[in-house]
């Protein structure tokens, strides 16, 4: 199945999970049956387990290809990132994802600080700046915040962090992508 259709799939899957307290645990049953039945059609194995606020799956496609995929709740932390977390910023653990597959990792991990958009960037340029020998620093900032990478092509990895305003303070984004 395709990113889209499964995207698309675990978007109605969650809705449906989230009706209610009572049907909570009927809701996330069949919403995990239905994502498997959706992601089986192509000869795919697979297994999903909603709980918490998030999602856990792992498929194996017909060729043995596995991922695994924490989609909300994903434990994530600073050495995973590569990067530490701004000081006294909140982690939004539903919106942490780990995507695994033989290709390499994928993590994503939000926080909320009551700093601003341009301190917190300040603290984030001065990280990756610091990490920056032989990979490509890139750093476009505006009024409203600041999107910094540091790519490393010989690593096959990179790391982003996106901050923006919030309605007290900052939104930060974290994303690291790495290639085995």
């Amino acid at each position: 199945m395709d990113r889209v259709a499964f995207a698309f799939t675990a978007a109605i899957a969650v809705s449906l999970a989230g009706c209610g307290k009572v049907q909570e645990a009927a809701g996330e049953k069949a919403a995990e049956k239905m994502i498997e039945s959706a992601l089986s059609k192509d000869g795919t194995q697979a297994k999903v387990s909603m709980s918490e606020g998030g999602m856990k799956v792992a498929t194996t496609d017909a060729s043995g290809k596995s991922t695994q995929m924490e989609l909300g709740g994903a434990k994530i932390t600073e050495a995973d990132l590569g990067v530490p977390f701004y000081p006294g910023a909140k982690a939004n653990d539903s919106a942490a994802m780990r995507v695994a597959t033989g290709d390499g990792v994928t993590l994503q991990m939000a926080l909320q600080s009551d700093d601003t958009p341009d301190k917190v960037a300040a603290f984030y340029r001065d990280k990756l700046k610091a990490m920056a020998e032989g990979k490509q620093f890139t750093d476009m900032s505006s009024s409203e915040g600041a999107s910094l990478s540091l790519m490393d092509d010989k690593a096959r990895a990179s790391l982003q962090v996106h901050v923006g305003k919030a309605d007290k303070g900052s939104d930060i984004t974290i994303l690291s992508i790495r290639a085995k």
